[in-house]
């Protein structure tokens, strides 16, 4: 039977590669009212009293200020807001929801103005501002009976992060992450009970959960993936190879440090190495890579795809640079692993472009290229690397409890999730998903129908969590970093609402049912494994 997906198509066909565009169609409309909604009725006489209705602060956080911005740039946030509210008001009668927009945390201080004036606050994260982690700990600190939305694919990193910190900061709020917008409004009907009893923030978050969870999609025991069989690393030689190891880290830390990281070794490289050796990159050497990542590549289909969604030439030509000189980074230093500040060094002018598509390569073959300066990153990487001999995907997820599916997403992606000597799925030359026609990263289209292992350590904590999801091939959307694999998660999805403020948002995926070796790795290691779903 088909859903109501969060666009208001179905949502029945949004299964692997058949997911495309589900999302598009998600609103366009007029600008929204501000909190100056808030006006006492006038009742006349012989009017006929109607129930009084529970008034509840609609607060939508849809900074778009960020360069880095989910769910795209350009978004529609006036128009989405829109749409939500005619839908919480149609399915919510008992309510009257008042609008507040931020677009800015300084604008803030519009929902503690109202506070007094609400019975409840409904926290929308529309978009990514890191910024709104703070703003969704602030309204939950009202101590207002509270909800707080994910737009999925929107808001998602800055909404896992803050919801799970609130447990530990002693505070109550109800966390819903759906794809479907019917399930936000049966959660916010709960309001509409404010009007009959006192309930805490505490009392209210149960009972908004208890509502909640019969909307959930369950992982089904019968559920089969295809056959594949993974060739393991005996675990006492994994952690011999493993504390042999050694990583780069370029563009963070201090230049020429070495740390060690559960035995792996770390050494911070500056921008400034790695320009000395792309300034002497040979440009025909470049191009050739260009080429052949060019020629390679599948085309974009056509349709409503919106623009800019390819690359400059000269982005994908720079990017070979960067690839060649990165290999002589990682030959001068006796490795094949490194983890780069990508987005901050080419904004800041210290990159001459992204390394996606190089990252690409190396991962495709047997060594690793890691987004963002990430230690821990990397640590997992190698542990699964070294494990099955397979490349990790290192991504920022997003749960929809309406279909118990997890989207990892990222703008790096291998294109050979089986090992180097394995088959290659297909993948496309994207702009990242800042749309900056400067940059250039393979949109990676992973294969459907096998169980995968996600994890991530916290090397400072001595832990590491886990989980695992049936692949179900590539969401094709314009939201979010352009590689997304879709899964089903196997366990309970409602559990991956918890560990994200303590291991960040980042997990690596590895193709495999191997979350005991994994785990067996792990504790060999001295972590403390957490299996989270």
């Amino acid at each position: 039977m088909s859903q109501t997906c969060l666009s208001g198509m179905c949502r029945g066909c949004c299964s692997g590669m058949h997911r495309r565009r589900f999302l598009e169609g998600c609103g366009i409309g007029a600008a929204v009212l501000a909190a100056g909604a808030l006006r006492p009725r006038t009742i006349h006489a012989g009017t006929p009293m109607e129930p009084p209705r529970v008034r509840v602060g609609a607060v939508f956080l849809s900074s778009m200020n960020t360069h880095e911005i989910w769910p795209y740039p350009g978004f529609d946030t006036a128009g989405r807001q829109q749409e939500v509210l005619a839908a919480l008001r149609a399915g919510c009668p008992q309510v009257e929801f008042v609008p507040i927009t931020i677009s800015n945390p300084a604008d803030l201080s519009a929902v503690t103005a109202v506070a007094d004036q609400v019975a409840g606050i409904l926290a929308y994260v529309m978009t990514l501002d890191w910024n709104q982690v703070q703003s969704v700990t602030t309204i939950v600190q009202l101590q207002k009976p509270t909800v707080v939305v994910d737009e999925y694919l929107g808001g998602s990193g800055a909404f896992l992060i803050a919801c799970s910190a609130l447990p530990s900061r002693g505070l109550a709020a109800a966390a819903v992450s759906t794809a479907r917008l019917d399930d936000v409004v049966q959660v916010a009907r709960v309001f509409g009970e404010l009007g009959e009893q006192q309930l805490s923030p505490a009392q209210f978050a149960e009972r908004c959960e208890a509502v909640y969870r019969p909307t959930f999609a369950r992982w089904d025991a019968k559920t089969r993936c295809r056959d594949d069989a993974v060739r393991l690393t005996e675990i006492g030689e994994c952690v011999e190879q493993f504390r042999r190891a050694k990583f780069l880290v370029v563009g963070a830390g201090q230049a020429g440090q070495e740390l060690k990281y559960l035995g792996a070794t770390a050494r911070y490289i500056d921008f400034d190495e790695l320009q000395a050796l792309y300034d002497a990159v040979d440009s025909d050497a470049a191009a050739q890579w260009a080429d052949r990542w060019n020629h390679a590549a599948v085309p974009l289909p056509t349709g409503s795809y919106v623009e800019p969604r390819q690359p400059v030439p000269e982005a994908v030509h720079s990017a070979g640079g960067v690839y060649l000189a990165t290999l002589a980074l990682l030959k001068k230093y006796g490795t094949d692993s490194v983890t780069m500040n990508c987005l901050g060094g080419f904004a800041a002018g210290k990159l001459p472009s992204y390394p996606c598509l190089g990252f690409m390569q190396l991962l495709n073959d047997g060594g690793q290229g890691v987004c963002e300066a990430m230690p821990d990153d990397t640590v997992s990487m190698l542990m699964a690397r070294i494990l099955t001999g397979r490349p990790g995907f290192v991504s920022d997820p997003v749960l929809d409890t309406s279909t118990n599916q997890i989207v990892y997403a990222h703008c790096v992606g291998t294109t050979k999730v089986f090992g180097s000597d394995g088959p290659e799925n297909p993948y496309r030359i994207r702009t990242l998903h800042n749309r900056d026609p400067r940059g250039a990263c393979a949109e990676s289209l992973l294969p459907a129908d096998y169980m995968t292992t996600s994890f991530r350590t916290n090397v400072a904590r001595g832990q590491m969590v886990i989980h695992q999801a049936k692949s179900l091939g590539a969401l094709d959307t314009e939201r979010g970093c352009r590689t997304k694999l879709v899964g089903e998660v196997r366990g309970d999805i409602g559990k991956l609402f918890r560990y994200w403020s303590d291991f960040g948002w980042h997990r690596v995926t590895v193709f495999g049912d191997v979350l005991e070796p994994l785990s067996e790795l792990g504790r060999a290691l001295g972590l403390e494994v957490i299996v989270e779903a």
